[in-house]
């Protein structure tokens, strides 16, 4: 079976091996075989190559946060997943490799009719989109928020799920030809980074007193989000794309009482009812089968072209995401 592998973290393209491994063992009681049709490769990922990320896996390992697949072999005491049925892998299955083997209970049960690169990314950005949307600041109807990186996948995920509860959005983008997309989608206020951002986002919002700030860049982007909130907003830092640390001008920690925190998907889902969180997932899937939201595929990649493909996800300016496919095509 071809898979990817990791030995020793490092320079993402240097730390990828492909390379033949055993097949997975006949699944036990409670366990499937899956067979993997698309995996994402996710900032997540890259950090975990480079040895960076807050949790590494014991070496050596399979990479591959999230992915899809259809079951092919079925474990004594299975109930509800059938050979054959198209499903989501659970969070961290090491879905970078053709076949792969998981409890039953940890999977759910995918759409048929959708491109496998969209339900491949059904899992990490859309649960945490959902939270940083409703755990951390009561957000209600008509209120503002703040988020960089908008036209990532997952800031295409706030938006659809802020415009789902009335919450308005305030979308900061690197380039000009990012913001009809967004504005398609349902963003309120799009804006390219740079000078006199808060003077902006006051003239777009005709004032308006943003509670909440989304932070995926930080830098001196979590300088100028803070800069843009109203007293007492909360700065939520929860990516690290320029790959320096954040800071917020001592003026507004003081004089606005600007708050800052972070936010980890991981550790929040730790926090979640298994079932409350089988019920989310599922329902945010229901979003991806419904065409509501689709995160733009720059490239596909077969695991024999790893390090290209984790080369190009690296590589900024895309304009979309990067999709390994076990199975070729």
């Amino acid at each position: 079976m071809k898979a990817i592998r990791v030995d020793a973290f490092g320079p993402p393209a240097e730390a990828v091996r492909f390379l033949e491994v055993p097949e997975p063992e006949s699944p036990r009681e409670g366990e499937i075989t899956v067979s993997v049709e698309a995996t994402p490769i996710n900032p997540s990922d890259l950090l975990i190559l480079s040895g960076i990320y807050g949790a590494l896996p014991r070496l050596p390992t399979v990479p591959g946060k999230e992915g899809v697949g259809r079951v092919i072999d079925v474990g004594p005491g299975v109930r509800g997943i059938e050979r054959g049925m198209r499903v989501l892998l659970p969070i961290g299955a090491g879905a970078w490799r053709e076949r792969v083997k998981v409890l039953a209970e940890d999977v759910i049960p995918a759409p048929e009719g959708v491109p496998a690169a969209q339900l491949a990314m059904a899992t990490l950005n859309p649960l945490a989109a959902h939270f940083l949307l409703t755990a951390l600041v009561n957000l209600g109807p008509g209120d503002f928020l703040v988020q960089n990186a908008a036209s990532s996948a997952i800031g295409r995920w706030i938006v659809t799920l802020a415009k789902e509860r009335g919450i308005k959005t305030v979308n900061v983008v690197r380039r000009a030809s990012q913001v009809n997309a967004l504005r398609e989608l349902g963003a309120n206020v799009v804006l390219v980074d740079g000078a006199e951002l808060g003077k902006r986002i006051t003239a777009a919002t005709r004032g308006a007193s943003i509670k909440l700030g989304l932070d995926a860049v930080a830098g001196g982007a979590t300088t100028r989000i803070a800069g843009c909130l109203g007293r007492g907003g909360t700065v939520v830092s929860y990516g690290m794309l320029s790959g320096q640390p954040g800071h917020i001008a001592t003026n507004d920690l003081v004089f606005r009482d600007i708050h800052l925190r972070g936010f980890w998907l991981a550790s929040h889902l730790a926090t979640i009812p298994k079932e409350e969180l089988r019920e989310l997932w599922k329902r945010l899937a229901g979003l991806v089968a419904s065409s509501a939201v689709a995160v733009p595929v720059e490239a596909t990649y077969t695991l024999d072209r790893i390090k290209e493909a984790v080369t190009h996800a690296e590589r900024e300016g895309r304009s979309g995401k990067i999709v390994l496919v076990p199975q070729g095509g």
